[in-house]
């Protein structure tokens, strides 16, 4: 295979991972030029595939240690991925796995994985970003539970997020400070984010049904926060209905929106953190139009529906997208039609779905980017 050819993958040829990893605790010391990913993970092996070698994905790290049980062992590079030969042989149960790399968020002008911008650290890891953070089993089969320590300037970036729940934070020597952030729920790596900024946020509480108090959180740059009351009017409506309609309520103790200017997707459903465009979260009124409060309103609601129908419970593989997007899509259509309030309005809003479906997808299934909804290959999936 030519060098930058990247190699067809085909759903017929789906196995199960060689291993699986059960948690892992990360580690980062944040600097833009030079981050240091500690990445500390317990997995075991699959007992159901035949035996064979490790193997991580990983893109554009520089490696500086690799531990088994805390003792160093050999590893070599292959295609694009870290291989450890002596765990081919390593019996049923549980280990321990540490690797260390540092990676250049500056640098990173794909905007995926771990990158800067205006300032802040930000991430976006699906479909396959997180291999350029650190060393993985960077697939949406493949589930572990994270605990995230984020360690970097408090002056420079004194907002520190991540997935969950926050566990512990304090001051650290040399003006750093640091934030260790729990999620209970096992998710694939597509799912993880964090962000280290200068941010000041919209907050607000909610009770759900259960009693339990919630904190909601619009994170966005300082001077935008006026801009950030429909957004967050919009987050509450989801939350509500979602436990109202389908019986599914907020599962974390906090859920938060992060506002950034040049993300490079509309937004992403990372679980209790997602990360937006300012698009779909700032609204002025003397300047946004109807459309673009029908469209925050809709966006939020898809991504937070998403904290169940894509996130706790996923994807065995990129061929199954449309499964995690098409209810999703349902359900975030039900929530306008429902917010819309009248039948009369309903219909108008099922009306325009329909209207939009017919211009975009019926025009693409007629030409030559047609395909199917869950297709037999693809070269890239994002």
């Amino acid at each position: 295979m030519r060098e930058g050819i990247a190699p067809l993958i085909r759903r017929e040829d789906y196995t199960a991972p060689a291993f699986w990893i059960r948690s892992v605790d990360l580690t980062f010391d944040l600097d833009p030029a030079k981050t240091l990913v500690i990445s500390r993970m317990q997995l075991e092996r699959n007992v159901d595939v035949p035996a064979q070698p490790l193997k991580l994905h990983g893109a554009e790290l520089n490696l500086t240690r690799v531990l088994v049980n805390g003792e160093s062992v050999s590893f070599r590079h292959e295609d694009g991925m870290l291989v450890i030969d002596s765990l081919q042989g390593v019996p049923p149960g549980p280990f321990m796995l540490e690797i260390r790399n540092t990676c250049a968020p500056e640098k990173n002008t794909q905007l995926s994985g771990l990158y800067t911008s205006g300032g802040g650290f930000f991430t976006q890891c699906e479909a396959e970003g997180f291999r350029r953070i650190t060393y993985f089993l960077d697939r949406p089969d493949v589930m572990a539970v994270y605990t995230v320590t984020l360690r970097a300037s408090k002056v420079a970036y004194p907002v520190l997020l991540s997935n969950g729940n926050l566990v512990e934070q304090g001051d650290l020597d040399n003006g750093r400070h640091f934030a260790k952030w729990h999620d209970p729920f096992p998710k694939p790596s597509y799912l993880f984010a964090l962000v280290a900024a200068d941010l000041v946020a919209r907050e607000q509480w909610v009770r759900t049904r259960s009693g339990k108090d919630h904190r909601l959180q619009v994170y966005v740059r300082r001077g935008d926060l006026d801009k950030t009351e429909h957004a967050m009017n919009s987050l509450i409506a989801s939350v509500v209905w979602d436990e109202a309609r389908f019986k599914l309520p907020l599962d974390l103790e906090r859920f938060m929106i992060v506002a950034v200017g040049d993300f490079n997707m509309g937004a992403m459903e990372n679980k209790g953190l997602n990360i937006f465009n300012t698009k779909f979260v700032l609204a002025n009124p003397a300047t946004a139009t109807d459309a673009d409060y029908i469209a925050i309103e809709s966006v939020v609601g898809h991504e937070y529906f998403h904290n169940w129908t894509g996130n706790r419970i996923t994807c065995r593989d990129w061929f199954q997208l449309s499964l995690k997007e098409g209810l999703t899509v349902f359900r975030d259509q039900e929530f306008s039609m429902d917010m819309a309030g009248s039948a009369s309005a309903r219909a108008v809003k099922r009306i325009d779905d329909v209207r939009v479906l017919r211009q975009a997808q019926f025009s693409e299934d007629a030409g030559p980017m047609a395909h199917p909804v869950r297709p037999d290959s693809y070269v890239q999936i994002n």
